[in-house]
This record gives C-alpha cells, sequence and structure tokens, in this order.
C-alpha cells in the first residue's frame, strides 16, 4: 500500500491535483465560516485554486492532437520571453531610481515607495501623459529629467 501511495506521488500532476483538492476543501470551510476575514481569505484561496485547475487543464489539452503542439510552441515563446522581460526589468529600473529621486528628492522608505518608483518609469517610458503632466508639475527638476529621458533613450 505504501509503494503506491509512492508510485501515486511521485507524479508532479498528481500532487497539484491533491493540493487542489485540499485548498477547495479549505476554502469552502473558511466560506461558511461567520467571520468576515475567513470570508475574505477563503476568496483568496479559490482564486489559487482556480489558477491550479487552469494550469491542470492546459496539461489534458496537451494531448489534443490539434492543441498540444500548440501549447509546446506557447511555452518555448513564454521562456524566450523571461529573458526579454529582464531587459525590460532592468531599463525601468535604470530609469526610474534617477528619475524618481530627482522629482521627490529623499525620502523615508515605506513599501509604497518601490511601487511608485515602477510605476513611474514604467509609464513614462510608454508614454503616459498624465505622468508626465506631473512631472512637468515638479518645475525645479525638469532640466535633469529631459537630462535623463536623452541619456537613456540613446
Amino acid at each position: 500500500m505504501h509503494g503506491k501511495f509512492v508510485t501515486y506521488f511521485s507524479i508532479i500532476w498528481n500532487k497539484l491535483d491533491v493540493f487542489g483538492i485540499l485548498l477547495f476543501f479549505i476554502a469552502i470551510i473558511l466560506r461558511y465560516l461567520p467571520v468576515n476575514q475567513c470570508f475574505c481569505a477563503a476568496r483568496i484561496i479559490l482564486a489559487v485554486d482556480l489558477s491550479l485547475w487552469y494550469i491542470r487543464i492546459l496539461d489534458i489539452f496537451a494531448a489534443v492532437k490539434r492543441l498540444g503542439p500548440k501549447l509546446v510552441m506557447i511555452g518555448e515563446m513564454v521562456h524566450d520571453m523571461t529573458f526579454f522581460m529582464l531587459i525590460l526589468t532592468v531599463f525601468i529600473l535604470a530609469f526610474g531610481v534617477p528619475t524618481y529621486s530627482l522629482l521627490f528628492g529623499v525620502q523615508k522608505f515605506n513599501w509604497h515607495l518601490p511601487r511608485a518608483i515602477l510605476n513611474l518609469a514604467y509609464w513614462q517610458i510608454f508614454g503616459e501623459l498624465e505622468v508626465l503632466d506631473e512631472i512637468e508639475s515638479k518645475q525645479r527638476f525638469i532640466l535633469f529629467i529631459y537630462l535623463n529621458k536623452m541619456i537613456y533613450s540613446m
């Protein structure tokens, strides 16, 4: 009996199935508890569980004659895209950190600061005009911003 369990759990998809079922039961139990925080936790757990089942369905579709090769191609493209995303992240950080520091000066660290830096740089790189209006309202650093843009756009 022990050997059958070991054999069953040696396959990663079986572990994923059992984990998904356990998450579902935990979320259903939390859903019907009368505490408001439990309801919120149940929604989060159900969302993660649904994501796991979507991944499992993609594995099942890999056996279909017409969908299998397409899923393999999508997987390869995602693998290639990770290197592009790494390069994009480096550019966003290289542009965002100096820009944010020139615009807003020294600030006390909180956990919203990295998000603000990345949001500002991301939307500036892709040309969001509302963010540019915010930058133009900070007139004292505007020369440094344009110099910074010229350096990183080369």
